[in-house]
């Protein structure tokens, strides 16, 4: 299978014409070929996670980062780490055990060719992430993660009643150039254009809902609010006509600012559920009971907390089991967060401390675009030669892209060329430094003054 074939065969079924979509949606998860079998077993799990006793949970916690452990080893990177340290796969007994494994972090992978701290499986291809803090980071994922991926993602919408025949309104990064909203076969939902100013979006989303009924909002929160602001302020009708039918908000990849979920929540009357995760797929957790305390599923991944003496915090760590492309073991995910409930030396629940805040920088119009969608949902190839991007927003209608090389960059570099701005109204200008942009505290945010 070559390395490019899943996001081909994604990008099919995002084209997929709405009646072949819709009848998609109807079948089971669990009936589908080649997901369906993994996707039943996943689900099987987490129900019986959720009873275990302590003790059984600790020992399928214990099998699976083992089980990772000894795949990891295989790369050169975990090979020529544990070797330093003196940690062999035999010095592993126990779950108690684990906790003598090195933390790694972004930064030492980056040190690191891909290839030498990857492995060869059947199907993978290449990602990247960028993070909360704009530090790129590429690695290889599996087909095998996704039947684990909606397995949990479906518990979690599951909460506000969501069946996958029930239509969205998605919010994300997707670039439509000048196409207002379009159905997405693959999630079934239409994802509206958030690059495009609202009043451009309107006549078309009002097409759309004399024929279509929504039943949830998904995407980045931020994004969400402003479109729920324009529709009380510009369009009454569209609020009401989705109050009709609206179950409730699912919150993706940025932190849920309170000042956003309210907003939300209160304009179309609604409740909302969020989630922690990330690209690295070694951490999913969320709001199983409590808004902003949020439950790792420890069948997703190992998930635990170590003190930050530098913030009086905690470092959120965590292991993918099933990621053996690109292995994350004890990886330190950069987020400070404190614990809620640790029983037994369990991970139970925890609080972000500092999130990933939503941020906007205005277009010629006014249009708040989301810092999250400009930055990450766009498929930048300037990941490839960057070790930090930061956005300044100069005036309204103008930005300075503040990039960190990881290397010099030869003289007349064209590095706009490496920048994706179509279907922007922005004038954009770019910034080589040496060093990124730090904030009083020393932490490197995506958007600088």
């Amino acid at each position: 299978m070559p390395n490019n074939f899943l996001p081909i065969i994604k990008s099919f079924f995002q084209d997929i014409p709405k009646p072949l979509g819709k009848t998609l949606s109807f079948i089971p998860y669990g009936l589908r070929p080649a997901i369906g079998k993994a996707y039943s077993s996943n689900q099987r799990r987490i129900e019986s996670f959720a009873a275990w006793d302590i003790e059984k949970k600790k020992g399928f916690i214990f099998a699976k980062v083992k089980e990772a452990v000894r795949m990891a080893l295989q790369a050169p990177f975990y090979k020529e780490l544990y070797s330093a340290k003196g940690i062999c796969l035999e010095d592993i007994h126990t779950f108690s055990d684990l906790s003598e494994l090195p933390i790694i972090n972004k930064e030492m992978l980056r040190f690191y060719p891909l290839e030498r701290r990857s492995n060869y499986v059947q199907g993978r291809y290449i990602t990247n992430t960028g993070g909360s803090s704009g530090t790129p980071l590429d690695f290889y994922i599996t087909p095998r993660l996704i039947p684990r991926e909606w397995a949990h993602m479906h518990t979690i919408w599951g909460k506000l009643g969501y069946k996958q025949s029930m239509l969205k309104l998605q919010f994300g990064g997707r670039n439509l150039k000048e196409t207002s909203l379009v159905y997405d076969g693959l999630r079934h939902g239409y994802t509206i254009n958030v690059y495009k100013c609202f009043h451009d979006v309107l006549s078309d989303l009002r097409r759309i809902l004399k024929k279509e009924q929504f039943y949830y909002l998904h995407g980045y929160p931020s994004a969400i609010a402003e479109f729920a602001q324009n529709c009380e302020t510009y369009a009454p009708d569209v609020v009401n006509v989705l109050r009709r039918t609206l179950k409730g908000a699912f919150l993706a990849s940025e932190y849920p600012a309170p000042f956003y979920r309210d907003r939300i929540e209160e304009i179309f009357r609604i409740s909302t559920v969020s989630w922690y995760g990330h690209t690295e797929r070694a951490i999913l957790a969320w709001e199983l009971d409590q808004k902003y305390v949020y439950h790792p599923f420890q069948t997703y991944g190992y998930c635990e907390v170590i003190p930050n003496e530098k913030s009086g915090g905690w470092h959120l760590i965590g292991t993918s089991y099933g990621n053996f492309a690109s292995p994350f073991i004890r990886y330190d995910t950069g987020d400070d967060v404190e614990p809620v409930e640790i029983k037994d030396g369990l991970l139970v629940s925890f609080r972000i401390r500092s999130g990933r805040l939503g941020e906007f920088v205005l277009d010629r119009r006014g249009v708040k675009i989301p810092l999250t969608a400009l930055v990450f949902g766009r498929h930048h190839r300037l990941f490839d030669i960057a070790k930090f991007i930061q956005v300044r927003q100069t005036a309204v209608g103008e930005m300075t892209v503040i990039v960190t090389p990881i290397k010099s960059l030869p003289p007349n570099f064209k590095i706009e060329e490496w920048f994706d701005s179509t279907g922007l109204d922005m004038k954009t200008e770019f910034e080589i430094v040496d060093k990124p942009i730090l904030t009083t505290s020393g932490k490197v945010t995506l958007k600088v003054q």
